[in-house]
């Protein structure tokens, strides 16, 4: 057995043990107390320890071993959250400040596997040949696979000019790319024309770019335009506060809630008279993450717009970073944002429309699915009442 299917072994016992919060493993029966399973769980636990250290073919180290299960316990949560050490903390808040604003990149990690979750547009990754759904197999020679989350945050944070060899799987396939990290420019909504429709592209949900888009949008209605297609795809990055400001921009009232186990739900409301109140058609994809999805939900609830596309990421949460008596911490998800419906946002966006592989026409057997996924919104935006969008799908 090698380390790493030792490490895999201990990750899979530690998932048994109870999240930060204190809510203990769906195991438990209900005939036991909740002080009966934990004691289950931390017995287990301390028995395969115990095993591993007495039996092993080699000698282990208590501190990986158990650096190890914690990153497990956190790897099986979601595939943002991640466990610090005490050495690290300090560190990490810096790393938490730049963010992707040195590499353009939004990662995460799950099943022990790095993988891109978007890329900025003229961002380090992006010139560096990185795509959405890529999996980052090495840095510098060295494996992701035993990095935790926040390792790789860390290195992808490094100082502008920091040069990075990547080795990374992309459909089956292994490239090797160079990223130079560097500071680059956030791309502001941008408002552009296709087939005689209006397109707006929102890169990332920042505050600063609201009186741009709102300008834009009264733009449209002084020419009286009542169509705008919304392209969202591949966008993880910005806030949800933005976003829901953002929204407010086309709904009024209610916008949705951020709700957490333990305090009082947030309740987000339309700051002002919406601007636009045309027909809107929003397109999403496995990138569309976070503030994105806070985004087209607000949307598709609040004034019925509809999503064209692959379905989005999956998790609209806020991260927090939770001490422990040791000094270390735990990043993880600590409230979910929602629509003005309440459901949380912590599944997939399905959209109304799906686009894909398997339903192109064979006339568009040549086109890109990006592009498929452009025509197919620009076509129902144009063409299709609301009430036909089933038939196409």
């Amino acid at each position: 057995m090698t380390k790493g299917r030792l490490a895999f072994l201990l990750l899979s016992v530690a998932v048994l043990l109870p999240i930060v919060s204190g809510s203990l493993s769906r195991a438990a029966t209900e005939e036991d107390s909740d002080e009966e399973s934990l004691s289950k769980h931390l017995s287990v636990f301390s028995e395969v320890l115990s095993l591993i250290r007495r039996t092993y073919v080699e000698e282990t180290s208590m501190d990986e071993l158990l650096s190890g299960a914690l990153d497990g316990t956190t790897d099986a949560l979601d595939p943002m959250a991640t466990f610090v050490p005490a050495s690290q903390v300090d560190p990490y808040r810096e790393v938490r400040k730049i963010g992707s604003r040195h590499s353009g990149l939004t990662v995460a990690k799950e099943r022990g596997i790095t993988f891109v979750v978007a890329v900025d547009p003229n961002s380090p990754g992006e010139t560096a040949g990185l795509e959405q759904g890529d999996i980052i197999a090495k840095f510098n020679e060295r494996s992701s696979r035993r990095l935790p989350l926040w390792q790789v945050q860390t290195i992808l944070a490094a100082e502008p000019g920091t040069e990075l060899e990547l080795e990374v799987i992309r459909r089956g396939q292994t490239l090797d790319l160079t990223l130079v990290l560097g500071s680059y420019a956030t791309a502001p909504p941008e408002l552009g024309e296709r087939s005689g429709l209006s397109v707006l592209r929102i890169a990332r949900f920042d505050r600063e770019d609201l009186d741009e888009m709102r300008a834009a949008l009264a733009g449209l209605v002084d020419e009286g335009r009542d169509k705008l297609l919304i392209d969202v795809r591949g966008v993880a990055g910005g806030s949800a506060e933005a976003a829901f400001a953002m929204a407010g921009l086309f709904v009024d009232g209610s916008l949705g809630e951020l709700s957490s186990r333990d305090e009082a739900t947030l309740h987000f409301q339309s700051q002002e008279k919406s601007v636009w109140r045309g027909d809107t058609v929003v397109l999403i994809d496995r990138g569309t993450q976070g503030p994105a999805e806070v985004f087209a939900t607000v949307l598709r609830q609040g004034v019925g717009s509809q999503l064209v596309g692959r379905r989005s990421f999956g998790h609209a949460g806020r991260q927090r970073l939770l001490s422990l008596s040791d000094g270390s911490q735990l990043l993880l998800t600590d409230a979910f944002y929602s629509g003005p419906d309440g459901k949380p946002i912590d599944r997939s966006l399905d959209p109304d429309v799906v686009v894909s592989e398997f339903n192109r026409r064979r006339m568009e057997e040549e086109i890109t699915l990006d592009e498929l996924t452009l025509e197919r919104g620009l076509e129902l935006l144009l063409k299709l009442p609301a009430e036909a969008v089933e038939d196409v799908a």
